[in-house]
């Protein structure tokens, strides 16, 4: 009887996750809910949908620009600038701003003009930083995006899907610099005017559920009338990390905070690297020196995938003395699959100098510990 019961509580419990699962994002054109750690999508509607997605286009404004560009270089504000429509950043032709100021501009005001300001100063031209914007895109595999222009105003061909707006999102919050700019809710920014006046005022983060939804990092809104509202938002507790879109959501607060809150209830965490794991050890005059995780590294995980991860080291063969603790001897690199999800620096446990050099030497009980546990799950 208690056996029965079991399976019909069980299978009740499906049943409601699954309605709770379609019922999230409803009322959404297209949404997706992705393991930023590993890319799995662990929810999507029509994620695959080509649309428009309006400011949520300046993810890809500001990631390109990061990689193109030094934050520390002046712009000069030119005049196709001042004369873009919509959001602004409040900058005047002519003008001197640093380009992370216009980062800052572009992201929290959600700026179009600091986004053509950015887009001409790279590359001359807001047409040649979109094709810029098209080639980071096939490099990351967002195949079903195509950019038209840096700021996401309404113009044909310009369109994403939900599933390339979280790649494009998962690439960019690799950048340290990318991170700080989307977590800031409010900025103090200050530009010389073109006849020498400074002049500083505060951008605003448009992004409500920075500071409202626990572990929220970020990222981006967007809306225009044709596109409706557009939302791409970030969590990260204890480095599990989720990335939510919606495209053409009127509810898309309250979706977001659905949607976070889903993948936390439905996903468990297992430890691919622990801190202080012996990966090899560095030998000399017979002597030796423990090179240790320094970190750990935790994978978010649905249903019985990833229990076991490879893991590849990447060490010189010989190292020079002296060795100082905590001192980076090297990496090691977390794959799922095919696909590399992360890294861990390798460290030197102690001081160590022995000699002039020592031979890196495997820790055949680590491997041995591994295979065990591989074999066990």
């Amino acid at each position: 009887m208690r056996k029965n019961c079991f399976f019909v509580v069980l299978l009740m419990t499906l049943f409601v996750s699954g309605i709770k699962a379609q019922a999230l994002a409803d009322t959404s054109a297209a949404a997706c809910l992705m393991n930023a750690v590993t890319g799995e999508l662990i929810f999507d509607k029509n994620a695959d949908a080509r649309l428009p997605m309006a400011s949520t286009t300046k993810i890809m404004t500001l990631i390109t620009a990061i990689e193109l560009s030094d934050p520390e270089e002046l712009v000069t504000v030119p005049h196709e600038a001042v004369l873009e429509e919509g959001s602004s950043a409040y900058i005047e032709e002519g003008s001197s701003i640093t380009m992370r100021e216009l980062f800052y501009g572009l992201m929290l005001n959600s700026g179009n003009d600091a986004a053509v300001a950015i887009a001409c100063h790279i590359s001359g031209s807001e047409a040649a930083f979109a094709e810029e914007m098209n080639r980071k895109a096939r490099e990351i595999g967002a195949a079903d995006t195509h950019f038209m222009n840096a700021n996401g105003l309404d113009e044909d061909g310009h369109y994403t899907t939900a599933r390339d707006l979280a790649k494009i999102t998962r690439y960019a919050l690799g950048d340290p610099l990318f991170c700080e700019i989307v977590a800031t809710r409010v900025h103090t920014t200050s530009f010389v005017r073109a006849n020498g006046e400074p002049r500083s005022f505060d951008y605003i983060n448009h992004n409500k559920l920075l500071g409202s939804l626990e572990g929220c990092i970020g990222v981006k809104t967007g809306y225009t009338k044709t596109d409706g509202r557009c939302l791409v938002s970030a969590t990260d507790r204890d480095g599990t990390r989720f990335i939510a879109v919606t495209l053409n959501c009127p509810g898309d607060w309250e979706a977001h905070r659905e949607l976070h809150e889903y993948a936390f209830a439905n996903t468990r965490v297992v430890n691919a690297v622990k801190a202080g794991d012996c990966i090899k050890y560095a030998q000399s005059g017979g002597k030796y020196c423990r090179l240790v995780a320094e970190t750990d590294f935790n994978v978010p995980v649905t249903g019985e995938r990833g229990r076991n991860f490879e893991l590849k080291t990447n060490l010189p063969p010989l190292i020079f003395m002296p060795l100082n603790a905590n001192e980076k001897i090297g990496e090691i690199e977390i794959y799922d699959g095919d696909d590399r999800i992360g890294k861990v620096n390798v460290i030197a446990e102690s001081d160590f100098m022995p000699g002039q050099v020592a031979v890196v030497r495997t820790n055949f009980w680590y491997l041995l510990l591994r295979i065990i546990k591989s074999i066990l799950i």
